[in-house]
Protein backbone atom coordinates (compact mmCIF):
# COMPACT_ATOMS: atom_id res chain seq x y z
CA UNK A 1 0.00 0.00 0.00
CA UNK A 2 1.02 3.56 -0.59
CA UNK A 3 1.29 6.60 2.49
CA UNK A 4 -1.84 7.80 0.70
CA UNK A 5 -4.92 6.61 1.98
CA UNK A 6 -7.33 7.73 -0.40
CA UNK A 7 -4.99 5.97 -3.45
CA UNK A 8 -5.66 3.14 -1.18
CA UNK A 9 -9.31 3.10 -1.51
CA UNK A 10 -9.01 3.63 -4.82
CA UNK A 11 -7.04 0.61 -5.36
CA UNK A 12 -9.46 -1.46 -3.47
CA UNK A 13 -12.04 -0.39 -4.62
CA UNK A 14 -10.91 -1.51 -8.61
CA UNK A 15 -9.58 -4.26 -6.71
CA UNK A 16 -13.14 -5.19 -5.42
CA UNK A 17 -14.39 -4.87 -9.32
CA UNK A 18 -12.13 -7.34 -10.48
CA UNK A 19 -13.51 -9.27 -8.62
CA UNK A 20 -16.90 -9.04 -9.46
CA UNK A 21 -15.20 -8.97 -13.25
CA UNK A 22 -14.33 -12.67 -12.16
CA UNK A 23 -17.25 -13.76 -10.57
CA UNK A 24 -18.87 -12.91 -13.80
CA UNK A 25 -16.17 -14.49 -15.69
CA UNK A 26 -17.21 -17.62 -14.21
CA UNK A 27 -20.36 -16.99 -14.28
CA UNK A 28 -20.68 -17.21 -18.47
CA UNK A 29 -18.22 -19.92 -18.04
CA UNK A 30 -20.52 -22.54 -16.07
CA UNK A 31 -23.87 -21.01 -17.70
CA UNK A 32 -25.69 -23.60 -19.60
CA UNK A 33 -26.62 -22.64 -23.51
CA UNK A 34 -30.32 -20.84 -22.09
CA UNK A 35 -29.04 -18.94 -19.69
CA UNK A 36 -24.60 -17.99 -21.77
CA UNK A 37 -26.64 -14.70 -23.17
CA UNK A 38 -27.96 -12.89 -19.82
CA UNK A 39 -24.46 -13.98 -17.68
CA UNK A 40 -22.70 -12.41 -20.93
CA UNK A 41 -25.16 -9.37 -21.25
CA UNK A 42 -24.44 -8.80 -17.01
CA UNK A 43 -20.43 -9.40 -17.88
CA UNK A 44 -20.68 -6.82 -20.78
CA UNK A 45 -22.67 -4.18 -19.08
CA UNK A 46 -20.40 -4.15 -16.19
CA UNK A 47 -17.06 -4.34 -17.80
CA UNK A 48 -18.24 -1.48 -20.09
CA UNK A 49 -19.11 0.86 -16.79
CA UNK A 50 -15.91 -0.23 -15.33
CA UNK A 51 -13.71 1.05 -18.67
CA UNK A 52 -15.85 4.07 -18.89
CA UNK A 53 -14.10 4.64 -15.35
CA UNK A 54 -10.83 3.84 -16.35
CA UNK A 55 -10.89 5.76 -19.82
CA UNK A 56 -12.24 8.81 -18.25
CA UNK A 57 -9.11 9.27 -15.30
CA UNK A 58 -6.20 6.61 -16.31
CA UNK A 59 -4.77 7.23 -19.46
CA UNK A 60 -2.14 4.28 -18.96
CA UNK A 61 -5.20 2.04 -18.73
CA UNK A 62 -7.14 3.67 -21.40
CA UNK A 63 -4.12 2.00 -23.50
CA UNK A 64 -4.63 -1.27 -22.38
CA UNK A 65 -8.56 -1.45 -22.73
CA UNK A 66 -8.63 -1.47 -26.52
CA UNK A 67 -7.74 -5.39 -26.71
CA UNK A 68 -10.15 -5.73 -23.98
CA UNK A 69 -13.12 -4.04 -26.03
CA UNK A 70 -12.26 -5.47 -29.28
CA UNK A 71 -12.24 -9.34 -27.34
CA UNK A 72 -16.18 -8.17 -26.23
CA UNK A 73 -17.37 -7.18 -29.94
CA UNK A 74 -16.42 -10.27 -31.47
CA UNK A 75 -17.80 -12.33 -28.59
CA UNK A 76 -21.07 -10.36 -28.39
CA UNK A 77 -20.79 -11.85 -32.42
CA UNK A 78 -21.17 -15.19 -31.84
CA UNK A 79 -23.36 -17.57 -31.02
CA UNK A 80 -23.85 -18.28 -27.38
CA UNK A 81 -24.22 -21.58 -27.77
CA UNK A 82 -21.50 -22.37 -29.90
CA UNK A 83 -18.11 -24.16 -29.12
CA UNK A 84 -16.21 -21.32 -31.06
CA UNK A 85 -17.73 -18.93 -28.16
CA UNK A 86 -16.82 -21.68 -25.57
CA UNK A 87 -13.06 -21.57 -26.82
CA UNK A 88 -13.09 -17.65 -27.64
CA UNK A 89 -14.82 -16.94 -24.13
CA UNK A 90 -11.73 -18.76 -22.39
CA UNK A 91 -9.32 -16.93 -24.38
CA UNK A 92 -10.68 -13.68 -23.56
CA UNK A 93 -11.32 -14.55 -19.61
CA UNK A 94 -7.40 -14.96 -19.53
CA UNK A 95 -6.59 -12.53 -21.21
CA UNK A 96 -9.11 -9.82 -18.80
CA UNK A 97 -7.78 -11.90 -15.47
CA UNK A 98 -3.92 -10.68 -16.75
CA UNK A 99 -5.13 -7.24 -17.53
CA UNK A 100 -6.94 -6.98 -14.49
CA UNK A 101 -3.25 -8.08 -12.41
CA UNK A 102 -1.41 -5.48 -14.37
CA UNK A 103 -3.68 -2.62 -13.13
CA UNK A 104 -3.43 -3.63 -10.16
CA UNK A 105 0.54 -4.24 -9.80
CA UNK A 106 1.21 -1.26 -11.71
CA UNK A 107 -1.04 0.69 -14.35
CA UNK A 108 -3.04 2.11 -11.39
CA UNK A 109 -0.70 2.17 -8.80
CA UNK A 110 1.58 4.93 -11.43
CA UNK A 111 -0.79 7.03 -12.52
CA UNK A 112 -2.39 7.18 -8.65
CA UNK A 113 0.99 8.58 -7.62
CA UNK A 114 1.58 10.96 -9.75
CA UNK A 115 -2.72 12.45 -9.31
CA UNK A 116 -3.59 15.42 -6.97
CA UNK A 117 -5.76 14.91 -4.31
CA UNK A 118 -8.86 16.28 -5.95
CA UNK A 119 -8.05 13.97 -9.05
CA UNK A 120 -7.82 10.61 -6.87
CA UNK A 121 -11.14 12.34 -5.43
CA UNK A 122 -12.55 12.23 -8.88
CA UNK A 123 -11.14 8.61 -9.75
CA UNK A 124 -12.82 7.06 -6.85
CA UNK A 125 -16.52 8.83 -7.44
CA UNK A 126 -16.21 7.40 -10.80
CA UNK A 127 -15.22 4.15 -9.76
CA UNK A 128 -17.60 4.30 -6.66
CA UNK A 129 -20.60 5.07 -9.73
CA UNK A 130 -19.62 1.83 -11.24
CA UNK A 131 -20.77 -0.29 -8.01
CA UNK A 132 -23.67 1.49 -8.50
CA UNK A 133 -24.42 0.16 -11.51
CA UNK A 134 -23.23 -3.71 -10.77
CA UNK A 135 -25.88 -6.14 -10.88
CA UNK A 136 -26.03 -8.54 -7.62
CA UNK A 137 -23.42 -11.37 -8.58
CA UNK A 138 -23.53 -14.75 -6.98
Amino acid sequence: MSDNPAADAVLNLVKQQHDVLEKMLKNVADAGEAQRKAAMGSLERFLSAHEAAEEAYLEQATKNLDNMQGWVEKLTELDYTSPDFVKQFGDFQKALMNHTQTEISHTIPKALKDMTQAQIDLVQAAFERVNQTAEDVQ
